[in-house]
């Protein structure tokens, strides 16, 4: 304070001697004054006489330093062309500040100060000092306990102030982007307070690695920060009310409403960070409120959390938040309603949820499956918790109607366990659930183990969810050891389809990505001592009488087409039944054998049934290409249908290899024609 001394017993002397007296002008050295968090070094003083006897002052700066927030300002000067003394008190009401304020050129700026001697007391005002396309007022006061610097700033070009003050903010450069706000910040007794306001209009950003991207941006920034030994405290709010915001994995539309962050808590210079109130919205369809505390040097995972959150817009809620994390699932595409709520608790590695959904409706966008009027409480941790319940209304799996139904289940660390037998009502049957296993759960590859009884589902009612022809008949099965792993459903266990007054079974049963891209099926079918009079009444491919057995060996489907089996469907050995077939069945098997329309050019044609001792189809299945074969070899072929009784009738192939797409079509084309014409 050697300096400022000197310069005040200069200053008094000076102000008391007349322009007569011949007092001349001069300079001194100041060297260098400080206060709390505040330091001006290199300080010199000059001064000069105008000729009508007024005081001109000019003080340079070399640098001025704040210790927090770290600034230095290089190369200061404040002129003073007429200095007044009122009440002990120096005073200069049409100072100009000279300093850079880069980018802009060194420039002078209308500025009034103050400095009282006996309280060791400054105060400077600065008025419309230009910077970044914009202006900045300032007022600032200093004396021996401390200091207060307060700003307003209007209309700044944002991405300017990112390169001049912060070049590692993402600013868009040259979006338009302007920015205004107010800061006021002081320091005394080794405490310091800041308190800002800042207000954004068209911000754009967008960091390096794609993580943090906004666009058009109207957002304001408001909060209190304070300092003292005891460590820090602090309070912000943040608004954006337009424009658009990613934030890794979430694109938030603020046209869906306006995002709210709140942030209150406190740091002490040893110890975590405490975040007292913890609040974000987005307007009224969903908002969550908690507490935090973590370690600054390690924020995560946070050693302790506490959130609790609803949502009144499903919908929002899932676009926004869910989704993202879903895509590859097959939640990835869904139309939700409802509400959800819940709560999420975390300390030092053990952490609880629960989720309570209140008349969620969940619809696949790809048709798939749906679920509807869902309610209970999902409880999950990373240890055994209370048990979770759901229960729902219907809805639908693959075009099958799902009935009302009630899971009582345990979820902890990553296991969920079945506590009560589950019954599923299926189309007019049901899925009877007596044991459900998950492990895995929230891992890449879970796996679940289940064993069920499919209680008897009638083949007319799926006839009609599928839209095949109507079928009389059952499907049902004991199912002891069904495995999912890996994305692959498999079945340890006969499923038993009753039909045609016979059982087709299916063993070796596997299921790849059943409701995600390109399923594959795989599975061993046998067929016994089907009705044929039933079953060709069912396809409409004509009448014929008797008895069907056979296998599908190696089915293979992709996409739910086949691509790979061997398949042989014929008469039983033991069949002795009676064996009888139709004119309009014989041109459906000949068409199969590339004789379409063989027995209306024959003189059989007078005749309406034949009798035949054997029948069958073999077909081997590769690829889109089909090679036939028949019940036993001919002269010229091979025997679709072998004759026996009268009137006698033998159908014989000649086509050993055809497209399947083509055979199908054929088919189609028998179950639609009218029958042969007999003339």
């Amino acid at each position: 304070m050697a300096g400022i001394t000197r310069a005040v017993l200069l200053l008094s002397t000076c102000a008391w001697l007349a322009p007569g007296a011949a007092a001349p002008g001069g300079e001194l050295n100041l060297g260098q004054i400080a206060g709390t968090g505040w330091r001006a070094q290199g300080l010199g003083l000059s001064w000069a006489w105008h000729a009508d006897g007024a005081l001109q002052l000019e003080l340079r700066i070399a640098e001025v330093r704040l210790e927090q927030p770290a600034l230095r300002l290089d190369d200061v000067r404040v002129r003073c062309p007429r200095l007044q003394l009122q009440d002990g008190a120096y005073l200069c009401p049409a100072a100009e500040l000279w300093l850079a304020a880069a980018p802009a050129e060194y420039q002078a700026t209308p500025a009034s100060f103050a400095y009282r001697p006996g309280e060791a007391a400054w105060e400077l005002e600065l008025r419309g000092l230009r910077h970044c396309g914009g202006r900045l007022d300032g007022h600032f006061a200093g004396d021996a306990q401390g200091w207060r610097a307060e700003l307003a700033a209007s209309d700044l070009a944002a991405d300017c102030l990112a390169t001049t003050w912060s070049p590692e903010l993402p600013i868009v450069p040259g979006s338009g982007a302007r920015a205004s706000g107010t800061a006021t910040l002081a320091a005394a007794a080794r405490a310091l307070t800041l308190e800002f306001v800042l207000d954004g209009n068209g911000v754009g950003f967008d960091r390096a690695d794609g993580g943090l991207a906004g666009e058009g941006l109207a957002l304001r920034l408001r909060g209190r920060l304070s300092q003292d030994p005891a460590g820090r405290r602090g309070e912000a709010e943040l608004a954006v009310t337009a424009g658009a915001l990613y934030l890794e994995p979430w694109l938030f539309d603020v046209a869906d409403g306006a995002l709210r962050l709140e942030l209150a808590g406190s740091w002490p210079l040893a110890g975590p960070l405490e975040i007292e109130r913890l609040q974000f919205s987005q307007g009224d369809a969903y908002r969550a409120a908690g507490s935090m505390r973590l370690d600054p040097a390690a924020p995560w995972p946070p050693q302790a959390l506490r959130l609790g959150w609803e949502s009144a817009e499903l919908p929002l809620l899932y676009r926004t938040l869910l989704q993202p994390w879903l895509i590859g699932t097959v939640l990835d595409d869904l139309q939700p309603g409802g509400r959800l709520s819940g709560e999420l608790a975390y300390r030092d590695g053990d952490w609880q949820a629960r989720v309570r959904p209140e008349a969620v409706s969940l619809l696949d966008g790809r048709g798939r499956f749906a679920l509807s009027g869902l309610d209970g409480e999902l409880a999950w941790g990373s240890r055994a918790g209370p048990a979770s319940r759901l229960d729902w209304d219907g809805g639908h799996l693959l075009r099958l109607a799902l009935g009302a139904g009630e899971a009582r289940f345990r979820l902890a660390a990553g296991r969920l366990e079945l506590l009560a037998p589950l019954r599923l009502p299926l189309v007019d049957g049901a899925l009877a659930v007596a044991r459900l296993q998950v492990d895995g759960l929230g891992g890449t590859a879970p796996v679940a183990e289940l064993a069920a009884t499919l209680e008897p589902v009638s083949l007319q009612a799926l006839s009609v969810a599928f839209g095949w022809p109507p079928m009389a008949g059952t499907l049902a099965g004991e199912l002891p050891g069904l495995r999912l792993a890996e994305r692959t459903l498999s079945v340890d266990g006969t499923l038993r389809v009753a039909a045609f007054d016979g059982e087709v079974s299916i063993d070796g049963l596997q299921l790849e990505r059943m409701l995600g891209p390109l399923p594959v099926l795989r599975a061993e079918v046998q067929v016994d001592d089907l009705d044929l009079e039933l079953l060709t009444r069912t396809f409409t491919i004509g009448r014929i009488e008797g008895r069907l057995a056979g296998r599908i060996d190696g089915l293979l489907l992709q996409d739910w087409r086949p691509v790979r089996f061997d398949a042989v469907l014929q008469t039983p050995a033991d069949d002795r039944s009676r064996h009888r077939i139709s004119q309009r069945a014989i041109d459906s098997l000949s068409s199969l054998g590339g004789l379409s329309g063989a027995l209306s050019r024959s003189a059989l044609r007078f005749f309406d049934d034949f009798g035949y001792a054997r029948l069958g189809l073999r077909c081997r299945l590769r690829g889109a290409v089909c090679e036939l074969d028949g019940v036993e070899p001919a002269a010229t072929g091979y025997y679709l249908v072998k004759g026996g009784g009268l009137p006698r009738i033998d159908v014989i192939g000649h086509v050993r290899r055809v497209d399947w797409a083509e055979l199908v079509e054929r088919l189609q084309q028998a179950m639609q024609a009218p029958g042969p014409v007999v003339r």
